[in-house]
C-alpha cells in the first residue's frame, strides 16, 4: 500500500472515531460512511486513496473476515441458542438453507447465462448477513431482546454456512472440469473437513492456554484480547498453509475457544479484537468505495440489478417467513428479522474467493452483483433502520404489559 494511501485511511479512521457516536445515533451503517468517503477520496474523486491496488484490498479483506469470523464464533453459544428460543434454532437450521436454495433459484431464473454451479456460488456470496454493521439494531432497547438475539446468532453463523455452500459449488465446478470423482470430492473434503479439524485443535488448545494464563493473572486484559486476534490469524495461516480454508478454520477456532471459556466459566475480554476487526472492515469499505463501486455500477445490466433487488427484498424475507411458520414470533418481529439482513464484508470476501478460484465463465456478472448488493444494502438498511425499530417496538410493549 502506498504511504499516502495508508496516511489517508488512517486519518479517515481518526475522523470517523470523533463522530462515531453521532453516526450511531443517526442509525447509519459505518460502512456506508466509509464507502462514501472512499468514493470521494479514490481515483474517481480527489485521487488521495490508490484504491485500485487489488492485492492490498484482497489481503485486508481476508484479514478483516478472519478476525470477524473468529469473534462472531467466540461470542456464540449455540447450545444456549437452542435452549433459549425455538425461533433462533429455526432460523439457523431452516432459514439459512432456504435462503441459499431460494437465492440459487432466483439466480437461475433471472440470470440464465449462469451455469448451475455459478448460480449456487452467487447465492452463497449474496447470503451472509452482518447485522453488526448497524450498531443500533443490536443496542436499541426498543427492539425485543429475543429479536436482537436471533439476528445476532443468525448473522454469526451465516458466513460459515455460506462458505460451505460456496466451497461445495466450487467442488461441483471441479467436477465439470474433471470427471474423476475422487479428485473433486477430495477437494471438498480437504478444503472443509481439514479446516474444521485444524480450527478445532487450534481453538481448543489456544483456549486452554489463554484461559489458564488469564485466570492465573499471567497476562493483562490488553494482551488477552490481542491473543484472540493472534489465534484467529494462526487458524487462518495454518489452514491456508496446507491448502485448506482459512475462513472455516477461523470460525471453528472461535467456536473451540468459546467452548473452553464457557467450560472454565471464564470471560476473556474481546474489545480490542472486536475493534481490530471493525477497523479492518471499514478500511476495506473505503477502498471498495474508491474503486469497485464506480466500476460495478458503470456498465450494469438490468437483469443483474433485478437479481440484487430480489436477493435483498424477496429471498431473505421469504426464507425467514417460511422458517418461522408455527413459532410464536409476532408478525412485526418476523418482518423485521426478514428485512434486516445487511450485506457486508462476508459478501465481499466470498465474492473474491469465488472469483479467485478460476474457471468462472461469468466473472463480470458476479462482480457486478457483489458491488450492487453491498452498496444497495448499506444504503437501504441504513435509511430504514429507524423506521424499522419504530415498527417493531410495539411487540416489546405488548410483551412487557403482559408480564
Amino acid at each position: 500500500m502506498h504511504t499516502g494511501t495508508a496516511l489517508a485511511l488512517t486519518l479517515l479512521v481518526l475522523l470517523y472515531a470523533v463522530i462515531s457516536g453521532l453516526v450511531s445515533r443517526w442509525y447509519l451503517a459505518p460502512g456506508l460512511v466509509f464507502v462514501l468517503m472512499g468514493m470521494m477520496l479514490g481515483p474517481f474523486g480527489f485521487d488521495v486513496i490508490a484504491a485500485d491496488d487489488t492485492r492490498t484490498f484482497n489481503i485486508l479483506a481476508q484479514l478483516a473476515l478472519t478476525v470477524i469470523l473468529f469473534n462472531q464464533a467466540a461470542s456464540l453459544d449455540l447450545a444456549a441458542a437452542v435452549r433459549r428460543g425455538h425461533a433462533t434454532f429455526r432460523l439457523l437450521i431452516v432459514g439459512i438453507p432456504l435462503a441459499l436454495l431460494l437465492g440459487t433459484l432466483t439466480a437461475v431464473v433471472l440470470l440464465p447465462v449462469l451455469p448451475l454451479w455459478e448460480a449456487v456460488c452467487l447465492a452463497a456470496v449474496m447470503a451472509p448477513t452482518e447485522v453488526a454493521l448497524i450498531d443500533a439494531l443490536l443496542e436499541d432497547q426498543r427492539i425485543p431482546e429475543r429479536v436482537r438475539h436471533a439476528l445476532s446468532v443468525e448473522s454469526g453463523c451465516y458466513d460459515g454456512f455460506a462458505l460451505a455452500a460456496a466451497l461445495a459449488a466450487l467442488a461441483l465446478a471441479s467436477e465439470h472440469a474433471d470427471r474423476d470423482v475422487t479428485h473433486w470430492s477430495w477437494y471438498l473434503v480437504h478444503t472443509e473437513l481439514v479446516a474444521v479439524a485444524l480450527g478445532a485443535v487450534i481453538g481448543l488448545v489456544g483456549g486452554v492456554v489463554v484461559v489458564a494464563s488469564w485466570r492465573r493473572g499471567w497476562m493483562n486484559g490488553t494482551w488477552a484480547q490481542l491473543a484472540t486476534v493472534a489465534m484467529a490469524l494462526v487458524c487462518f495461516g495454518v489452514a491456508e498453509r496446507v491448502h485448506s480454508s482459512g475462513f472455516v478454520a477461523a470460525f471453528v477456532g472461535g467456536l473451540g475457544f468459546a467452548a473452553v471459556a464457557r467450560h472454565a466459566q471464564t470471560s476473556v475480554p474481546t474489545q480490542v479484537s472486536d475493534a481490530a476487526g471493525q477497523v479492518l472492515e471499514l478500511v476495506v469499505f473505503a477502498i471498495f468505495g474508491g474503486y469497485a463501486v464506480f466500476l460495478g455500477w458503470r456498465e450494469i445490466d438490468w437483469r443483474t440489478v433485478l437479481f440484487c433487488v430480489a436477493a435483498l427484498v424477496l429471498v431473505r424475507p421469504v426464507a425467514v417467513q417460511l422458517a418461522l411458520i408455527g413459532t410464536d414470533v409476532p408478525m412485526r418481529s418476523r418482518l423485521f428479522i426478514g428485512w434486516f439482513g445487511p450485506r457486508g464484508i462476508g459478501t465481499l470476501v466470498l465474492g473474491l474467493l469465488v472469483l479467485g478460484h478460476g474457471g468462472i465463465q461469468n466473472a463480470a456478472v458476479i462482480t457486478e452483483a457483489v458491488v450492487i448488493t453491498v452498496t444497495l444494502s448499506l444504503l437501504l438498511h441504513s435509511l430504514t433502520a429507524w423506521p424499522g425499530i419504530t415498527f417493531v417496538a410495539p411487540d416489546r410493549l405488548v410483551r412487557t404489559s403482559r408480564q
